[in-house]
């Protein structure tokens, strides 16, 4: 062949493969992983061209801990990731977990960069815990966790004040979010970008204060030995348990059972009203559980949980009249318990977040704050000079930049609407004890905070129990409130009460400052709350995992199923839907307005104050309610609102301290029992009110229905640094405080 055909041939053999290179759909430049953009257009692109299940360079997420049939589904108790989610990593990534599963790499865990982790969100099943029914097998969204070279200098929370260029606080992880439809289409659409503008924060608030695993939760159970860890497949999960086994603990036997058991059912049946906050549990309550029973056990922890409600809710004393100064956390024993009414309460008097941590303030170092110092004001507009009993600082339990708008497990998606269509505010405080260990070793400095505790002591964090606090002798204390605005004239939807005397008779009511956020402009309002929740956190000798304390208002909502049912969070006009449990996170289906328990899709419009409808999935327990009749009898007789507030119910460790003092690390396997681990007592725990959506559904006996599927023990269980969730508060609840 003539060298000038031949060439002739070369160009058009190139111009032709050119041509079907360019016209073959998805072909795009082959890109090394961690050289993505941390931008969703370039990350979707690349995952466009992925084939997973048949491409060899993904993988499902490793470990029979994460996935117990890798040819399966994951059931997810979390609704933001649909109900069912399977789970691809890519080389980079499946490579650090394997070797993390084997124990092969230490903490702290650290992935390299170019790790992508790819959710699949599917809706929910009608069959089973483990087959996706045909009908309702849809993949509606994908979710990403992307860690791009630092090259990028990418933060998640570059937009905190406090944020340096170097201190990443919520991990240098990219978060994205797009429907498996925009993939289809290879655009993104304005619903995908509508979340995705949310994506960061409410990503940051549920993977941050992981335990020391770089943000990514699904190590928790791998890593975290306080995370709960069951082989059980989901949905069996919520089956009725065989009784435990109380003869395989080891416990030595009270020398004299009958005193012991006296003392033990004096101490639950004293229902006297009194300012003394107790200390611990009278006995060691895995001794209690073996030899007189888990029904005793329980009711000893619920009255305790009793006992300390009214101690914490006792009238504090006022300012010192010869100091000036406030007296926190004094309560005032010249006073009757009624007094609460219009006295501040002990529990009133602990430390906001926002008066002890400043994020947005890089030189905050509070190492020499005074306990007794006159609460600050926060800064804004009618912030300073407004009278009011506390300020409220917080729409959500999971918190945001700036403005709080989301519920645990909800984030920016899901807060709490009354049917009034006001939104329930929170705060969160904690005690003396707690405060000076933050303040100590400059662990509240704004530069030396994550959200799992402060460099240097990340999961080192050990706050004092009451045997460890011998000053005060109270251990931890967290308290974190639930508040609904009172609505009391006719033309309210639900009706609160006839005026604000007679509210003050069925609710614990304050006049408190509503501190609220506007893109960069923040003021602060005056209106009436009632208390609607209570969550008590107390760290003591006996339970070193923290006894876990829930009180709300009894009016607040209907058991599920209840005939006839009413409830401040509740209209029983609104009919509940046969597929609710159908519907996908973020639905905008208008009859998702009538499921209970949902998290509603605050960024459609037509939901934005859209009332949520609240049931109580879990009764209350006998033990609970024995305690509930006692103490409601005597604040009948002293007239209080407190008689209107029901126990929930008390959460607490089986073996927490071992018989040889040792603390235990491990959650029980399957919630069993065992000497060297702790059990979850009960096992699932709700607030209607503050935890609203830890709810699931799940295919039980045949039939579909809506179950409680978290704890506060499980939830906390999670976080870094003791437990608890307060770093978190640290360094994203940003209220500058006034000059």
């Amino acid at each position: 062949m003539k060298p000038a055909k031949t060439i002739l041939m070369m160009v058009l053999t190139i111009s032709i493969f050119i041509l079907y290179s360019s016209c073959k759909k998805d072909n795009y430049t082959p890109i090394n992983d961690r050289d993505v953009l941390p931008d969703l257009s370039a990350v979707m692109k690349f995952l466009k061209k992925e084939n997973y299940p048949e491409n060899s360079s993904w993988h499902l997420f490793p470990g029979t801990e994460i996935s117990h049939d890798s040819n399966t589904l994951k059931r997810l108790g979390l609704p933001v990731h649909g109900r069912w989610v399977r789970t691809y990593v890519n080389n980079i990534a499946h490579e650090f977990l394997t070797q993390a599963v084997d124990s092969t790499i230490t903490q702290p865990l650290e992935f390299p960069p170019g790790s992508f982790i790819v959710k699949q969100n599917y809706r929910s099943d009608t069959i089973s815990n483990r087959i996706i029914s045909s009908d309702h097998s849809t993949l509606a969204a994908i979710t990403v966790l992307y860690k791009p070279d630092p090259k990028y200098n990418y933060c998640a929370t570059a937009n905190l004040a406090s944020y340096n260029g170097v201190d990443c606080y919520g991990g240098n992880w990219f978060y994205g979010f797009f429907f498996q439809k925009d993939i289809e289409d290879g655009k993104i659409s304005d619903k995908s970008k509508d979340i995705q503008a949310h994506v960061s924060a409410f990503c940051v608030n549920c993977h941050a204060p992981g335990f020391n695993t770089d943000y990514v939760r699904s190590l928790d159970d791998i890593r975290n030995p306080f995370a709960e860890f069951s082989t059980t497949p989901y949905c069996d999960r919520f089956r009725p348990q065989p009784p435990k086994e109380a003869a395989l603990l080891t416990a030595e036997e009270p020398k004299n059972m009958g005193q012991f058991s006296n003392e033990i059912e004096q101490y639950i049946m004293d229902t006297q009203i009194t300012s003394t906050l107790p200390k611990d549990v009278p006995a060691d309550p895995t001794k209690v559980f073996k030899f007189l029973g888990a029904e005793i056990a329980q009711l000893m922890f619920d009255s305790y949980a009793w006992k300390s409600f009214i101690a914490l809710n006792w009238p504090n004393k006022g300012v010192n009249p010869n100091t000036k100064k406030p007296q926190r956390v004094e309560p005032n024993t010249q006073l009757p318990f009624t007094a609460n009414k219009n006295d501040a309460m002990v529990w009133e008097t602990y430390k906001p977040t926002f008066e002890v941590f400043q994020p947005g303030d890089i030189t905050w170092n509070p190492t020499n704050q005074p306990w007794n110092q006159i609460p600050p004001a926060p800064k804004g507009k009618d912030c300073e000079n407004e009278d009011h009993d506390f300020v409220i600082t917080m729409q959500s339990k999971t918190r945001d930049v700036l403005n709080e708008t989301g519920q645990a497990f909800a984030g920016s998606f899901g807060y709490l609407v009354d049917q009034d269509s006001s939104r329930v505010r929170y705060e969160v405080l904690f005690n003396r004890t707690e405060f000076e260990y933050i303040i100590g070793n400059g662990r509240a400095a704004s530069l030396n905070l994550t959200p799992s505790g402060p460099k240097g002591d990340v999961n080192k964090v050990n706050f004092p129990d009451t045997r460890d606090d011998t000053i005060y002798n109270e251990g931890s204390i967290e308290i974190k409130s639930a508040w609904k605005e009172l609505c009391l004239t006719a033309d309210c939807n639900h009706r609160d009460a006839e005026n604000l005397e007679a509210a003050k008779k069925k609710f614990l009511v304050r006049n408190a400052l509503i501190y609220e956020a506007e893109g960069d402009s923040v003021y602060c309002r005056r209106a009436p709350m009632a208390l609607v929740g209570l969550h008590i956190a107390r760290k003591t000798y006996f339970a070193p995992q923290w006894i876990w304390i829930t009180f709300e208002h009894k009016d607040n909502v209907p058991d599920a199923g209840q005939q006839n049912p009413t409830g401040t969070f509740y209209n029983p006009k609104l009919k509940e839907s046969d597929n609710c449990y159908q519907l996908p996170f973020l639905s905008r289906d208008s009859i998702v307005k009538g499921c209970p328990n949902v998290d509603l899709n605050r960024l459609a419009k037509e939901f934005t104050n859209q009332p949520n409808q609240l049931t109580r999935i879990v009764p209350i327990d006998n033990a609970a309610q024995k305690m509930n009749l006692a103490f409601q009898e005597e604040l009948k007789k002293i007239d209080s609102p407190f008689a209107n507030y029901i126990l929930v119910d008390t959460q607490w460790a089986l073996n927490g301290r071992q018989q040889n003092g040792q603390v235990s690390k491990l959650n029980c396997k399957d919630n069993g029992i065992g000497n060297d681990c702790f059990t979850m007592v009960p096992r699932f725990l709700r607030n209607s009110v503050i935890e609203s959506f830890m709810s699931t559904y799940c295919t039980v006996n045949g039939k579909t229905e809506q179950h409680s599927n978290r704890s506060c023990m499980s939830c906390h269980g999670s976080a870094g640094a003791d437990l608890s969730y307060i770093w978190l508060d640290a360094v994203s609840q940003r209220v500058e405080l006034s000059e």
